[in-house]
């Protein structure tokens, strides 16, 4: 997916690990959204790229390298439309 390398952590999200979940606050909106075990994983790794956090999730829990990238890049999407990802600029 060319897209995921064109995302970033959005700067207008604060977040904090707590207890094993990641609890984004989206500033502007003055929302909250807490992320499961994996969630967690995905946003605190994102950087990896969906292929190697897939190959990583697959190692780690009893599913295909294929059903992990489809839920990482899923999750990722979504994480895109709340806004607490966002388009690289240039």
């Amino acid at each position: 997916m060319n897209e995921v390398h064109k995302l970033k952590r959005n700067p207008d999200v604060s977040w904090r690990t707590i207890e094993g979940q990641a609890v984004l606050i989206h500033n502007r909106l003055g929302e909250i959204q807490v992320l499961n075990d994996l969630g967690t994983y995905v946003w605190e790794n994102f950087d990896l790229g969906p292929q190697d956090l897939a190959r990583n999730i697959a190692e780690q829990h009893e599913v295909s390298s294929e059903e992990a990238e489809r839920d990482v890049l899923d999750f990722i999407r979504a994480l895109r439309e709340s806004g607490a990802l966002a388009d690289v600029e240039g």
